[in-house]
C-alpha cells in the first residue's frame, strides 16, 4: 500500500511538473514570437508599461533591478538571437510536453535527453553569465528528468506485468 501511495505521489508531481513545463515552454515560445516581430523600443515601451510603475515605487531594489538588468541583455542588438533560441527550444519542448502528456514511451526517454542537454547548456552559461532565474529552470528542470525517467520506468514495469 505504500509502495502504492509512493508511485501515485511520484506521478502527481510528475504530472504537475510536465505541466509547468508545457505552461513555461508555452511563455517561451510567445516571447519568441514577440522577440521577432517586435521592435525593441516597443518592446521595451511594454515592459515598463507593465512594470514600470514597480521599478518607479522601488528604484533601488535589488529584485526589479535585476528584473531589468536581464530584460535589458534579452532586447537591443541580442533580440534577434534571444528569438531564434526561444523558439527553437520552445518548439522542441512543447512537441515533448504534449508527448509526454499523451503518455507516448518513446517520449520518456527523448524528453530526458533533450532536457538533460539543456541542462548541461545551461549550467555551462550559468559560469558565464550568472542567472537566478536560469538556476531556477535549471533546477527544476534537473527535478523533471528524475520525474520523467521514474515515471519511464515505472510504465515500463506495467507493461511487463511486474
Amino acid at each position: 500500500m505504500k509502495k502504492l501511495l509512493a508511485e501515485k505521489t511520484y506521478h502527481d508531481f510528475f504530472e504537475i511538473g510536465i505541466i509547468l513545463k508545457g505552461v513555461i515552454t508555452a511563455g517561451e515560445i510567445v516571447l519568441g514570437l514577440l522577440f521577432y516581430f517586435v521592435s525593441t523600443q516597443t518592446l521595451n515601451s511594454m515592459f515598463f508599461f507593465f512594470l514600470g510603475g514597480e521599478t518607479a515605487e522601488q528604484p533601488r531594489d535589488f529584485v526589479w533591478s535585476y528584473v531589468i538588468q536581464q530584460f535589458q541583455g534579452l532586447i537591443g542588438p541580442n533580440q534577434s538571437f534571444w528569438a531564434f533560441i526561444l523558439l527553437s527550444h520552445g518548439i522542441v519542448k512543447i512537441f515533448l510536453v504534449w508527448g509526454l502528456l499523451k503518455h507516448k514511451l518513446w517520449a520518456y526517454p527523448a524528453s530526458a535527453a533533450v532536457f538533460a542537454l539543456f541542462v548541461i547548456y545551461q549550467v555551462y552559461s550559468l559560469f558565464f553569465i550568472p542567472s537566478l532565474l536560469l538556476g531556477v529552470l535549471t533546477v527544476f528542470d534537473i527535478v523533471l528528468i528524475i520525474l520523467i525517467l521514474h515515471e519511464y520506468r515505472h510504465k515500463r514495469r506495467l507493461a511487463r506485468g511486474d
